[in-house]
């Protein structure tokens, strides 16, 4: 019988061969292979004639790994889902419904904020509506702005660097009021949507400038192929159907508990 061939029994333990493992993950056979080359699954038995045999330990992971990569929308919630998958890998159950709820609610904490850098956007930037100065005396560390926004501290150097935001005295901490935490996050938003670092800066100074509705439309101009709004309404429905994807992770958590 060749590698696709049927199930076959070690002991008590079920066992697979690739292509009745492809059939019940719906997951092709190569990809299987991709994933295993990856690391993503514990080791894989080979026959004496190098055929590979799966147990149901890897009919999760490999489910697990298909979620996850049919997901990425940004490097955060990239790096946070990485961790469901080498927990899975492990069969570390509790420190995989850990890292899979961490997962869903950093999702969930991402369609927050997007609706917010929408609002934001949409209703005050990219109107070209005055802006009332917050009066709110609060200040943020980079650290503090970075865990509000859901991106690193490098990421925010990055944009100060590209001249997205004001730059501070070298070698001194830097704090930011709450306008400035409002910017980050139409920064965010629009990287998010694919906006270039370039098209950004364009708009950011037209608003700085008094141009508000200039600035909207440099956002629809000829390079850019969608406007701000479609893509942010699309962003939200990828975040939602991750959403989605992310539940379906924690709902492993049972079934791979009583394997």
């Amino acid at each position: 019988m060749d590698e696709n061939g049927g199930r076959g029994m070690t002991g008590q333990a079920a066992q697979y061969r690739i292509g009745e493992l492809a059939a019940l993950t719906g997951v092709q056979a190569g990809t299987i292979r991709f994933y295993e080359k990856c690391g993503f699954l514990e080791p894989v038995e080979r026959l004496s004639n190098r055929y590979r045999l799966f147990h149901s330990h890897h009919i999760y992971q490999i489910r697990i790994c298909r979620l996850v990569f049919g997901g990425f929308v940004n490097k955060n919630l990239r790096k946070i889902s990485l961790r469901v998958i080498a927990a899975a890998k492990r069969w570390d159950l509790e420190g995989y419904e850990e890292a899979a709820q961490t997962y869903r609610q950093a999702v969930c904490d991402d369609i927050a904020r997007t609706k917010k850098a929408i609002a934001l956007a949409t209703e005050n930037l990219a109107q070209g509506k005055e802006k009332a100065a917050s009066e709110s005396p609060e200040q943020y560390s980079k650290r503090q702005a970075a865990e509000l926004l859901g991106v690193s501290g490098e990421a925010i150097r990055n944009w100060e660097r590209n001249g997205l935001l004001p730059q501070g005295e070298r070698y001194q901490k830097r704090f930011y009021d709450a306008a400035a935490l409002e910017r980050m996050y139409v920064i965010r938003l629009l990287l998010d949507t694919g906006y270039s670092i370039m098209a950004i800066l364009r708009f950011l100074t037209a608003h700085d400038g008094g141009q508000g509705r200039y600035a909207a439309n440099l956002l629809l101009s000829p390079e850019e192929s969608e406007d701000l709004k479609y893509r942010a309404d699309r962003y939200l429905e990828v975040l939602a159907h991750l959403k989605t994807k992310a539940e379906t992770l924690c709902s492993f958590s049972e079934e791979m508990r009583n394997l």
